[in-house]
């Protein structure tokens, strides 16, 4: 039975004693009228009794109902009231009970239809913000930048794998949630990080700090700190204020490698000048002198012939990257090349070479062997650039072999000596440019770092391939490819 029916049942039976009582009354008194008097006494007795009783029982009845009403209304009230606040406290319960089929049962489901629609939203809100949360954390850690928080009492709340390497492999368990004043009472690291922090900073936000060398796996990193500040808006204040800082670890070791390359490359250049220059003006100063005979000055002045073309090799090497760089395309003229007329050429200009080191030069040519399609000029550059390092790397007496066959659609091309070999970590290295390869010992220095890669430039060009198979202790088989003439 609803809670409207109830209120109404009882207010009718209420109303039903009273009509009642009235009707009675009324119809007493009209009996009484056509009565004898000594019936009338005994029925006005009667009639008393009878309006007492009803009076009596309608008096009970309205107390009933003033204690009763209000508490049928109220206690359903107080009831779901409870229930509202149990649920929204904190604690397992979810639902609001419904006890009845009434209108506060109504309310019930009703608040309990809204407490599954916010069950609902607060599922996908939460749903949402772990996958967030998951999204953030899986980019900290993938980052190659070691990334540590600390907030503005001086708590770590944030340190990503690479920073914990950096602080000497500690795990991110003991770091969080210390303060980082007491962790870097036993870590020198976050000891230096934290006296960046201290130190004066210039206007802007973020600051640029030392580079640190770490060690991790046996391989030199540098690492560049940048510490920022965190600003958070206090809305009571309406102004910011400070949140802590958030220090950055920038890995800069290629930038170092390559400032360490331009190093080694102005060395070995100045070097690489100097040895032709100091050679030349010697030569000058010889000529200068009269009692010389001619044989003598015509084999000086050979001498000096060969040092001012090793300059201008060099000098031409430096020109061509300068080129390059700048975004320069080769100049190919591309036409059928004989491969025999290139090595042929090739070992006519370096048999000085090969006579100063009395190697033992084998050509060996397949037949038949198809023409190349290559730029005639460039790729013979490239055969002598091959065969002057193998000749600066063969020991004296070593036998140095080229060797020309079809390879498919293409013509390959390659150079073998007996030299100290290279590495295979040097392979991909050798190849770029100021980077040379190891120096072995008894060995002469590397050149210029140059020549290799501006060989592989051209042969890429022509549509080919330069690569090298080598190894320690047995030497080195530099090999190209070119398309062949069909």
């Amino acid at each position: 039975m609803s809670l409207k029916t109830q209120i109404r049942l009882g207010v009718f039976i209420m109303l039903g004693l009273l009509l009642s009582l009235g009707g009675y009354v009324i119809f007493t008194v009209h009996e009484l009228e056509y009565e004898a008097p000594a019936v009338q006494q005994a029925n006005a007795r009667l009639a008393q009794h009878a309006v007492y009783l009803f009076l009596g029982i309608s008096t009970l009845l309205g107390i009933l109902l003033m204690v009763r009403l209000p508490r049928l209304v109220v206690r359903p009230l107080h009831r779901l009231t409870a229930d509202v606040e149990r649920v929204a406290g904190p604690g397992p319960a979810t639902r609001v009970a419904v006890a009845k089929n009434n209108e506060v049962g109504t309310v019930a489901a009703a608040v309990n239809r809204v407490l599954r629609q916010a069950e609902d939203e607060r599922r996908a809100t939460l749903a949402e913000l772990i996958t967030q949360r998951n999204r953030t954390d899986s980019l900290v850690r993938s980052l190659d930048e070691g990334l540590l928080l600390i907030d503005q009492q001086g708590i770590i709340v944030l340190a990503n794998p690479v920073a914990c390497l950096l602080l000497g492999g500690t795990p991110a368990k003991d770091l969080l949630g210390r303060p980082a004043e007491q962790v870097a009472q036993h870590n020198e690291m976050l000891r230096e990080w934290l006296t960046s922090l201290h130190a004066p900073q210039p206007a802007d936000s973020g600051s640029l700090g030392p580079t640190f060398l770490v060690r991790p796996h046996g391989e030199n990193l540098h690492y560049q700190l940048t510490v920022t500040a965190i600003e958070a808006f206090n809305e009571d204040l309406q102004k910011p204020e400070p949140a802590g800082h958030v220090f950055c670890l920038r890995n800069v070791s290629d930038f170092k490698n390559l400032d360490q390359l331009k190093s080694t490359f102005l060395a070995t250049i100045s070097h690489e000048l100097k040895t032709p220059l100091a050679s030349i003006n010697l030569s000058l100063m010889l000529l200068g002198d009269e009692r010389l005979a001619a044989a003598k000055r015509q084999e000086i002045a050979d001498g000096i012939r060969a040092e001012t073309q090793r300059l201008l090799g060099l000098v031409g090497q430096l020109i061509e990257v300068a080129r390059l760089d700048a975004g320069g395309a080769l100049k190919l003229n591309p036409q059928q090349v004989p491969l025999p007329e290139v090595v042929r050429y090739a070992t006519e200009t370096i048999k000085a070479q090969l006579n100063d080191k009395a190697l033992n030069l084998r050509v060996q040519l397949a037949e038949p062997l198809p023409a190349a399609q290559a730029d005639l000029e460039k790729t013979t550059w490239v055969l002598i650039n091959l065969l002057s390092n193998a000749i600066r790397y063969s020991p004296h007496g070593a036998n140095l072999t080229i060797k020309a066959k079809p390879w498919g659609e293409m013509v390959q091309l390659s150079v073998e000596d007996e030299g100290p070999g290279i590495p295979k970590e040097y392979h991909i290295r050798i190849f770029q440019r100021f980077a040379g390869g190891p120096r072995a010992a008894g060995m002469p220095g590397g050149g210029s770092g140059l020549g290799l890669s501006i060989s592989r430039e051209f042969i890429t060009a022509q549509g080919g391939q330069l690569w090298v198979e080598s190894q320690p202790g047995h030497g080195s088989c530099f090999t190209f490819t070119l398309p062949a003439v069909a």
